[in-house]
């Protein structure tokens, strides 16, 4: 008879599957409750492969891309002059976001699963929505000069940030979520009105339309101008691979820009006049930045240990009690920290799951999937132009979960093709 302490197979794969869900929910909610669920989830998979004695080396070229960056990243902070911050950044966010990666990837890998993930996330996101509002109208914004220029910005008094504890770290997992869920929009859109899909997908795009509709409102209300380009950068990838007329939409900035006097649109304008302190400030950080990755291009100086080596190149604000946390920048915080292998990994890992996805085989979900992952690749990109969200556990975790959903379909692809070659 079989004892409860020690579960089938089978029973282990559902505690997994239900601990990646929980994970889904509780990062962007609570971070603690979601790293407790992850590692659980981690702990439990490494017993479940022990028992299906499976433990191998990753499979395909996609997975090994991952390998790699976890590796080298790993590499780099044993290296680096703060070797033990560096390797307890590596451990808490890398291993980590490779951990779901696997996970994901692996434990959910049926049509079923996938659906359940979609709508956890989805769900998830709606629900941070609801707390930034609640957060935005009722609690005081004690964190409100740090994220304005008031001299620039004297109208600007509110930013929402909800349980993400910053308004630019709302934007970016926002703006992840949108790439995906837009573009399911717009997929199922497209087909029912080229009679490819059935009337049964009206239920599901009258669903997204709100969930899309409340992601974006909240987005603007960010005040993020680096995530409001990069969603405009979305805004034409879409146009351009799903639907041309979507570019049209593009043409109401401009009109917006000059009926409407708001806090929006003086953010905005500011994108194109001048400069303020946020942007003088990040010109000065980007130059000291790349002094560090001249002296470090290979190994770089190790993850996480940026504000640790920041203040030894730092002219523009000689001060001991300014600490720099990040380039603002995902490309020179990359070069700076991981080196050149690391950021070159990392931009192969991104892309490789675009080339792949595109070729995918399948339903028109798998394809809807495959168009969010390309919108994503583009706000990750082009938001990295003047921030380096990735550095915030939740986000991080965020991008990983979606890189490993892309990635349980072309593992169970792969699956498929082999099968069928047998």
């Amino acid at each position: 008879m079989e004892h409860s302490l020690f579960p089938t197979e089978t029973k282990l794969k559902f505690y997994i599957e239900r601990l990646i869900y929980g994970v889904v929910i509780a990062m962007p909610l609570q971070p603690m409750v979601g790293d407790v669920l992850l590692w659980l989830a981690i702990g439990i998979a490494f017993i479940d492969l022990v028992r299906r004695r499976n433990l191998s080396l990753p499979t395909g070229w996609l997975s090994w891309t991952v390998m790699f960056f976890v590796l080298w990243t790993g590499v780099s902070a044993a290296l680096s002059d703060n070797a033990q911050w560096a390797l307890t950044s590596w451990f808490y966010q890398i291993i980590a976001g490779g951990g779901i990666y696997y996970l994901v990837r692996t434990y959910i890998s049926t049509p079923k699963q996938w659906r359940y993930f979609l709508q956890c996330v989805l769900g998830t996101a709606i629900l941070v929505c609801f707390i930034g509002v609640y957060e935005y109208i009722f609690v005081p914004n004690q964190h409100i000069n740090e994220w304005v220029d008031a001299t620039q910005f004297p109208k600007l008094m509110r930013r929402m940030s909800s349980t993400l504890m910053n308004p630019n770290l709302l934007g970016a997992y926002l703006l992840m979520i949108l790439s995906v869920s837009i573009s399911y929009l717009l997929v199922y859109w497209k087909g029912l009105t080229n009679k490819i899909l059935s009337k049964a997908y009206k239920k599901q795009i009258y669903m997204m339309i709100p969930v899309a509709l409340i992601l974006f409102v909240t987005l603007l209300l960010t005040y993020s101008r680096g995530i409001w380009i990069s969603f405009g950068a979305m805004v034409i990838y879409w146009g351009i691979f799903v639907e041309r007329r979507l570019l049209l939409s593009l043409l109401v900035v401009p009109i917006i820009l000059y009926f409407y006097d708001g806090e929006i649109a003086t953010r905005l304008w500011s994108i194109f006049q001048g400069h303020d302190t946020s942007a003088d400030l990040r010109w000065a950080l980007w130059d000291s930045t790349m002094y560090i990755v001249r002296e470090n291009p290979i190994w770089g100086i190790g993850w996480n240990t940026f504000y640790l080596v920041y203040p030894d190149y730092n002219y523009y604000i000689q001060g001991p009690n300014v600490l720099m946390y990040h380039a603002h920048n995902l490309y020179l915080n990359m070069l700076a920290e991981i080196g050149i292998p690391g950021l070159i990994s990392f931009i192969t890992v991104l892309l490789g799951h675009v080339i792949i996805s595109i070729r995918l085989q399948g339903d028109v979900f798998r394809k809807a999937a495959s168009i969010g992952v390309g919108a994503l690749a583009v706000g990750v990109l082009v938001s990295g132009l003047s921030d380096f969200e990735l550095y915030s556990h939740q986000v991080t975790i965020t991008f990983w979960l979606l890189m490993g959903w892309v990635g349980a379909f072309v593992k169970a692809q792969q699956k498929s093709t082999t099968i069928n070659h047998n």
